[in-house]
């Protein structure tokens, strides 16, 4: 069995063609641009990342008649399609802030309360798409009246490849309308309350279960086999908590990569505020995710305060001298404070910004170099102080990402003493196979 795994990110698609073991025979990543907008709106053309999908498969051809199934995973998006599946807005991705106003209003409508008994999830402005949903509602009326199914990046994907409009309860989740906590339905009383049309979204389905069957059109386009099954697959971190082997109460995965991410499984869920439910690929486990800027702070900072420092330099040289300088104690005794909110704070209903503070004539470039990296960790900090109220901890943490390195791996044992690291590579793409693997076979 040959299996297409596709992961599609915020800049980029990561595709792959893996035999059933999990072993690669041929992968490629075609990267694209997202657009800014008055700082707040971050958004992306979804022709430009199915277009970019499509430049894969050229790359894959040697394999495209020979592939058996296709499995895809997103990132967290929001877009607005007509009855075709055709979109009508830009993609909303998750670093887009300009709905502060509407969170307010679900937060007013619904009730705290209510929306983390149903949901699990507070509505934070570009991590809860619903306030996306009620922006474009808002703004731009005749884009709402337009819209004939509003989902995530893979309702999209999946409508062009099987012709069916499908989320997965992972993606609904993180829309704030989903009964995430009991894994039902979308929630009749949120959508009725937020003015939401439940027809305008997608039928959910369960990740692990097959769509559909590639239609004569995406087979054209694509170049695979026409009639091979394509699963729901899920969003790109829940896919890379399975495929790390992040599947029993109290794993963690930790991603360093552009953004900073944890998660913790669980097999009873507890709302909190300090992180976002999800459900898990698996029925009956949920995820707790929390998430800030990662590598994107630091390349900020590098080209701010190093620019006589090649990339090339920074990175392969400068940061693992860096890594190995610093101990424990020096990490505890750090006067530098680094708030990490760059793009914003996905945990938060108010506007914050990033911040240095505790600055003294003693502060110098690596002192809130060190201070950064111990910055973007906060949410890491938070979720694991309240997971442990709840449950045993796996003392090994799995890791995996684009910034996993042997000098990383050091200064994450000092500021995460309790705990170990297992590297796993290429996490998104491995689940999608695993979920490939075990749906074909039941």
């Amino acid at each position: 069995m040959y299996v297409l795994s596709i992961d599609f990110g915020t800049s980029s698609v990561k595709m792959g063609v893996f035999n059933e073991e999990g072993e690669v025979l041929a992968d490629t990543k075609v990267e694209y641009d997202f657009e800014v907008i008055d700082k707040l709106k971050i958004q992306i053309d979804a022709e430009i990342m199915f277009k970019a999908f499509l430049e894969g498969m050229k790359r894959l051809e040697e394999y495209s008649k020979k592939i058996d199934v296709v499995v895809p995973d997103v990132a967290l998006s929001l877009i607005a399609m007509d009855k075709e599946g055709n979109p009508v807005y830009p993609v909303i991705l998750h670093l887009d802030r300009r709905s502060y106003a509407q969170s307010e209003f679900v937060l007013k409508t619904v009730g705290k309360e209510k929306l983390m008994e149903i949901n699990g999830n507070l509505p934070f402005p570009g991590g809860i798409t619903c306030t996306s949903i009620l922006w474009i509602k808002d703004n731009l009326p005749e884009i709402y009246n337009k819209t004939y199914k509003f989902g995530h990046f893979n309702t999209f994907f999946l409508k062009r490849m099987v012709g069916k409009f499908l989320i997965d309860p992972s993606n609904a989740s993180l829309t704030g309308l989903y009964e995430t906590v009991k894994a039902g339905e979308w929630s009749k009383e949120i959508c009725e309350g937020l003015g939401i049309d439940l027809g305008k979204l997608p039928d959910i389905m369960p990740s692990m279960s097959i769509a559909g069957y590639l239609t004569e059109e995406a087979a054209r386009l694509t170049g695979l086999r026409e009639g091979i099954p394509v699963i729901v697959g899920a969003n790109d971190t829940s896919s890379a908590s399975y495929g790390a082997g992040a599947v029993e109460r109290g794993d963690i995965l930790n991603v360093s990569g552009s953004n900073e991410i944890i998660h913790v499984t669980t097999d009873r869920p507890v709302p909190n505020e300090k992180y976002y439910l999800r459900c898990s690929v698996e029925p009956g486990k949920w995820l707790y995710l929390a998430i800030t800027v990662g590598g994107t702070a630091v390349e900020w900072f590098r080209k701010e305060f190093y620019r006589e420092m090649s990339e090339e330099e920074f990175y392969s040289k400068y940061l693992p001298e860096f890594f190995e300088k610093y101990s424990k104690e020096d990490v505890l005794n750090i006067n530098e404070k680094f708030e990490p909110h760059l793009a914003g704070d996905r945990h938060s209903l108010l506007k914050k910004t990033a911040s240095f503070s505790g600055l003294t004539f003693d502060s110098t470039r690596e002192s809130l170099l060190l201070s950064l990296f111990i910055g973007i960790h906060e949410p890491v900090f938070n979720t694991i102080n309240v997971c442990k109220s709840q449950m045993n901890l796996n003392p090994c943490i799995f890791w995996t990402g684009g910034m996993v390195s042997d000098s990383y791996l050091k200064f994450k044992r000092n500021i995460l003493r309790e705990f170990d690291f297992k590297v796993r590579k290429d996490c998104s793409l491995i689940g999608n196979v695993k979920i490939a693997s075990k749906v074909l076979k039941s």
